[in-house]
């Protein structure tokens, strides 16, 4: 298929679907837009063949595009009043809820998944821990559109956004100990040796785009300025075997501490958010997929670790009285996974690329689509009620 035809084609559904799904929130079940890894599926090999294998290839500076968004714009999000709004109390309820989730998934991969072979790696289970720890900071908003979210949606939030990041660190460290071909038992760790490589090349990007950023600009020119950015660090990553996702959100962490318009290129990054996201969510469903028990079996397996972990978490929150008060079936609101942890799959396929890999996103993606669609259906008194007219 021409690379031509399918660049039109993907964005054509990425700007409609914006048009679907952002431009009218808040129908009967609140569609993250997790439903367009269908419409990937519909392009990908099996049915259509307009994204096959090949054309995703050659699409890979769009690949780094799209998770580099996902970076760059949650790196923006952790600026000095986020960090200082992280208390004692509040990382007590972020590490109830992120930490109880890492700890069952790193001991619940080993035992119970059945598609572990010799390929599985520890890199994979740090990923797979990393993404089921991962939650959507602005679904409960999302549902409930025009309204002022409740008390108990804007702390889930914070602890979403917070624990957010101890995800990205889990799924760091996959790549900090890990050489680009595992080793034959499957578990040997070695730090990399172009690591320092990576980070001083970023530095450098970071200090070259605070300069950019000095002077105040156009609007078109902020556009190009961070598409540009965004462009450049993720090829430096990925020709290092490094994931784009975390090279542009240590970018964002830095430009947002360190530039006086981090306002101003949030703004920006927003403007193509969801576009992009829905873009990311068709790359990501463009696969084969081979149905077998084992896989619905490690789907099901991973809903079932994630649901219980994200609930269990909630209820300890409510039970141990930290200074977010919520109720006991809180966790129902940390559910929806969100964009982190969809870009966390996508470079994780692209940098550890197998037939285990490829099988265990595949799983991830069909207990996400599951959870997002029937999300909202559980969120209770969470979500705040319209009042009725007389």
């Amino acid at each position: 298929m021409s690379i031509f035809i399918t660049l039109f084609t993907i964005l054509f559904f990425a700007l409609l679907g914006y048009h679907l799904v952002y431009r009218n929130p808040g129908g009967r079940f609140h569609l993250s837009g997790a439903a367009f890894l269908l419409v990937g599926y519909l392009l990908g090999p099996d049915l259509l063949g307009i994204l096959d294998e090949k054309t995703a290839t050659e699409l890979t500076p769009l690949s780094g595009l799209v998770t580099g968004w996902v970076g760059l714009m949650y790196g923006l999000q952790l600026d000095l009043p986020f960090m200082k709004r992280l208390t004692p109390p509040f990382l007590l309820s972020v590490c109830l809820d992120t930490g109880l989730t890492l700890l069952m998934f790193l001991g619940g991969t080993f035992v119970l998944f059945p598609l572990l072979g010799p390929e599985y790696t520890l890199s994979l289970a740090l990923t797979i821990a990393a993404t089921a720890a991962c939650s959507s900071q602005a679904a409960l908003v999302m549902a409930s559109p025009r309204l002022k979210p409740t008390r108990s949606a804007t702390a889930l939030m914070r602890i979403a956004t917070a624990g957010s990041l101890i995800s990205l660190c889990i799924f760091a460290s996959a790549f900090f100990f890990s050489s680009p071909s595992p080793s034959a038992d499957g578990l040997s760790m070695e730090i990399r040796t172009d690591l320092p490589t990576i980070l001083m090349a970023t530095a450098v990007l970071v200090v070259l785009y605070t300069l950019f950023f000095s002077e105040r600009r156009r609007r078109e020119e902020m556009i190009l300025i961070v598409t540009g950015m965004v462009v450049l660090t993720s090829g430096l990553a990925a020709s290092h075997h490094f994931p784009p996702l975390l090279a542009n959100g240590i970018t964002g962490f830095f430009l947002g501490n360190t530039t006086r318009y981090r306002d101003r290129i949030l703004s920006m990054v927003i403007i193509l958010e969801k576009p992009l996201y829905l873009l990311l969510l068709i790359l990501l469903g463009a696969r084969h997929i081979p149905l077998s028990s084992a896989l619905l079996g490690t789907a099901a397996l991973y809903l079932l670790l994630r649901s219980l972990a994200k609930m269990g978490g909630g209820f300890l929150i409510s039970l141990l009285h930290t200074d977010i008060v919520l109720p006991k079936s809180s966790g129902t609101g940390l559910l929806e996974q969100g964009g982190l942890a969809l870009a966390i799959c996508f470079d994780a396929q692209n940098a550890f690329a197998n037939p285990v890999t490829h099988n265990l996103v595949t799983a991830i993606l069909l207990a996400t689509l599951v959870s997002d669609l029937t999300g909202r259906l559980t969120w209770g008194d969470l979500v705040p009620v319209r009042e009725k007219k007389p």
